[in-house]
This record gives C-alpha cells, structure tokens and sequence, in this order.
C-alpha cells in the first residue's frame, strides 16, 4: 500500500524542515563560524625533556611552582585553561558577567554549568568554569590559569582544631599548619568585611542576614576572604565599573578586586625567569618510561577547544595538582592503563562532596536589596548541632532583582565517600556514590533545621533554589571535590605518591574528602605549602 502527501502535510513537513534549519543555523552561529569550518588533523610533535613539570596551576600548582623556582630550579607549568592576565582594551571586560554569561563563563560546553537555575546557551569556548557531572552532582572547578583561585568565592576560612582533628590524620596537627596558613593568608590579603564597606546598599544582605541570626540565636561568624577593599572602594565611589559588589565570583571578577594566584604566587614565580608556562595545554595521560622517566601526553588546544597538536614530555620529577578530580584521574587511568602499575589499591578511594548543600530563604520580611554584593561576609557556625558539625556561609546570590531572600550553603562533616573508576570503553573516571546518601542527607537535615530558626524568628520560608519546592535543600552541586589521593594512604605524609620516586600530588586531591566544615582552599594551600617545604629540603 503506497502512501500519498497531502498538500497539508507537505507543508507540515516544509515548515518543519524550516524550523530545523532556523535551529541549526542559530546553533551554528552560537557556537562560532568555526564550528563549520573544516578542522585539520592535530600536528604530532617529538618528545620533550624537563627536569620538573608541574600539572594544573591552582592553589597546590602555583605555590609548588613557586616554592621550587626559589630554590633555583627550572620548571615547567602545563594548565588545560587560557590566560586571562593579558592588557585589555579600553572599554572590555576581562570575565563574563554573572546575570547574561557568555562563553567565557564556562569551560567547553554549549550551556552553563551551574544549576542554580535553568542552563543557559553560550557558545561553547574555553571559559573559566568547568562542570562535570560526577557522583549524581555537577561538580566544579576552575579551567584556567590559575585555576580554582579564579572561580572560588574567596573564602579564606580556617577550620577549628576540634573539628581538624576529626579529619586529618594525627600525622598532620593542626599547630604545624598555623605558620603555613599566615603565609597563605598573607600572600592572599586575607580579611574580613570592613564597616564602612558593610554600610553600602549592596551588602543590605549582609546586614539583615546577621540580624536574624541574632534573633534567632544563630551563632554569627564573620568570614575572612581574599580581598583588596580599595577596588572594593573605587567600585562603590562609581570610579570603577561595579564588579565584586555587583555579586561577582564564580566566572572572575572583573576589577580585581577578589585574590587569584595568578596575580600573586604565578607572578611571582614567572617574574624568576625560571617558570616555563604552557597554556592551553590538556594532559590526556601519564605513565613512566623504561628509563624511569615521566611522560607527560599533551594535547595542545585553540581556544575554542579543538586539538590543533599531540606533545609529549619526558620528566624526572612529576607534580599533580591539577585538582581533585583531574589528578585523581590521571592517576586512576594511569594504574588502569598499566601505564603507573605500582600505584596502590588506595588511589582513586577517599573522594567527598565536603557536606556540600544549598537553599534559600524567601519571603522574608526586610528588603535584601536589588544587588547583593560580595564576597560572602557572614558565616553560621553550627559546629554544636548534635547531629553533626556544619558551617553554613551566607554567599551573595546576585540576580538584580530584590526578591526579599537569603541564600544559604552547608558545608558540613559526613562519612560518605566515593571511588573513582576509569572505564575503557568510554576512556573515561567515573564516580562511584551510593545513590542513597544517608550522610548528606544528615547535613541537609542541620541545614534545614537552622533555617527553620531563622524563618520562625524573623519570617519567610525554606525553598531550593528558584524553585516553590518548601522545607528542601539541593545538595546536587560539589563545588568542593576534595581527595581521590588522601595523604598517608595514596601518598605519603608530604604528597610523595607510594610506589613511584619523584612523583608528587599537591593539591586537593589529598585532603581526606572533606576540610574540616569550611572552604577548602585555605587548608589545602597551608598543606601545600608545608608538603612542597619538605620535598625541596629532602628530595633535590
């Protein structure tokens, strides 16, 4: 039986097919001329010899960088992000805007990344904020040099000894830290919200949100960041464009105003003469060769994210720290690969989501302002809860409107961990969680709970974000992957990776899935610091 096209439904079909085409094309034109174009084959370049190469340019990156290029050794630097340091012209801004990102906001995807609310199209480039989902969360962390210090909030806050010792290992003790965390501290201006800074319209939120911890008996902690109030200043006097108080963070921010790395330990360790800088460049696998040497494969990237070139480069000595979730990774395919096979069993073990969970307060009373202003200013301490210790931060949420809320986000202690699995089919880690986590559905159960106190001494209501969902908190986020190569069980008590001389990881790969209730940063730069201290005395 043969089937005729009416006249209507050829023109179902027309109209369809324009539809498509529409689509296509604007998907075409969102993504970049480019996307059309005909994209060569990458060039294969002959190996490379250096004496040290360090993977990753964040926290642990740019402080082991540092600290090696004083003691006179040559380095080189490998950081999959671009550079966002260079001169701008007159009327440009360096980073995406918070309310209408662009692809500067996010690392290779034609979509943001952060689900406070629906995705976003952009074009897909290499911005500042990559999003992996992992463990049934969107985990995050920086792309770009610098790394995570470009994308982090700026909190610098330390974790009490109490709860310290309830998550490092007693090889590690909280008083050995203390000198570590001043330097770090000091390098990074760590501060906390001066009161003339406090007054501005901007941090109205700040201000209503520590008094209703005060009438509803919540413990008020002010938050310590990474800051220069002088640009904060200019912004507020209109000298410069508003920025950091207009609820910038984690796309950049564009007046400087919040401390990266790359403006400080990076300059520093380029100034030297000594650092060799490769950009744009993605390590897609480690392993050791016959000789005992390291080699790093390399693929080189355009910023719009193609593969224009495979290097390759032979090392005696091998720093990962290109964060919790890339190190671990490389390390995990490595052993799978049989590329690292001396690597023990507790590689890829011990990974946590840091009691991550989030919501907001609406409704409330008091206007919270149109703009909220930053960095986060104001913490809640919850160390006491009987179920379990958190520390919840009261960041801006920066959306031009004044919708009379609050947001909050847990950071909390919880036994849960994750293992990493690499999978060959796909060539790729996974994340293995239970699909039920009881643990954090502890912390979110503290964070609710506080929040009802607020809401029943001050007004308003507990809601995920953007949503009418009432009394829910999110926890699908992880803006704080931490382990994967815990100290004292993947490594040694200094980062040295067992089985392997001259191999080293430093960064938040080695924290014991959590930080103690608090931003991890600061933490796993005073380790970093201390850990890199002793293997330039020990090992060169």
């Amino acid at each position: 039986m043969t089937s005729e096209i009416s006249p209507t439904n050829a023109s179902i079909n027309r109209r369809k097919f324009l539809q498509f085409s529409a689509l296509a094309g604007s998907l075409a034109a969102l993504q970049g001329p480019e996307a059309l174009a005909f994209q060569a084959p990458p060039k294969k370049f002959p190996d490379e010899t250096r004496e040290i190469v360090v993977i990753g340019s964040g926290f642990g990156g740019a402080i082991s960088a540092l600290r090696l290029v004083q003691s006179g050794k040559a380095v080189t630097i490998i950081e999959q992000g671009r550079r966002w340091d260079q001169p701008l012209a007159r009327g440009t801004q360096r980073f995406s805007k918070n309310l209408y990102p662009d692809g500067r906001s996010t690392w290779l995807s034609p979509v943001t990344v952060i689900p406070l609310g629906p995705p976003l199209p952009i074009r897909k480039t290499t911005g500042v904020l990559q999003g992996r989902k992992l463990a049934g969360k969107m985990v995050l962390n920086g792309a770009a040099w610098g790394g995570g210090s470009i994308t982090w909030g700026g909190v610098m806050v330390k974790p009490e000894k109490r709860i310290f010792e309830r998550v490092f290992p007693k090889e590690i003790t909280f008083e050995e830290l203390q000198p570590y965390y001043d330097e770090v501290g000091r390098r990074l201006n760590r501060s906390t919200l001066p009161d003339d800074v406090r007054d501005a319209d901007c941090y109205q939120h700040v201000r209503v949100a520590e008094a209703h911890n005060e009438k509803a008996g919540v413990r008020s902690e002010d938050v310590a960041t990474s800051t220069d109030w002088d640009i904060v200043r200019q912004e507020l006097r209109g000298e410069i464009p508003a920025s950091l108080t207009a609820g910038e963070a984690v796309y950049g921010v564009n007046s400087g105003a919040k401390g990266s790395v790359d403006r400080s330990y990076l300059k520093e360790a380029e100034d030297s003469g000594l650092l060799e800088i490769r950009t744009l460049h993605r390590v897609s696998s480690i392993g050791q060769t016959a000789e005992g040497l390291y080699r790093v494969a390399l693929e080189e990237l355009n910023e719009d994210g193609d593969v224009i070139a495979l290097r390759g480069i032979l090392c005696r000595k091998l720093f990962l720290t290109a964060g919790s979730v890339s190190t671990t990774s490389l390390l995990v395919k490595a052993k799978a690969q049989g590329t690292l096979p001396a690597l023990n069993d507790e590689v890829g073990q011990g990974w946590g989501n840091n009691g991550n969970a989030y919501a907001l307060r609406l409704g409330i009373p008091e206007s919270t302002g149109r703009v909220q202003g930053g960095p986060p200013a104001l913490g809640l301490n919850v160390l006491d809860h009987p179920l379990t210790p958190v520390f919840i931060e009261h960041p801006q949420f920066p959306v031009g409107i004044d919708l009379h809320a609050l947001m909050y986000f847990s950071i909390g202690l919880t036994p849960t961990r994750g293992s990493f699995r690499y999978v060959p089919e796909r060539d790729e880690v996974v994340i293995d969680w239970p699909k039920n986590d009881a643990g954090q559905d502890v912390v979110n159960e503290v964070l609710l709970d506080t929040l009802k106190k607020l809401n029943q001494a001050n007004g308003g209501w507990t809601s995920s974000v953007l949503t009418y969902l009432r009394e829910k908190v999110k926890d699908d986020i992880c803006y704080h992957p931490l382990g994967g190569c815990v100290i004292g069980k993947a490594c040694d008590f200094y980062g040295r990776v067992k089985g392997y001389e001259g191999l080293y990881v430093n960064d938040g790969a080695l924290m014991p899935g959590a930080s103690g209730c608090c931003n991890p940063s600061f933490t796993i730069s005073a380790l970093a610091e201390r850990n890199i201290a002793e293997i330039v005395a020990q090992d060169f």
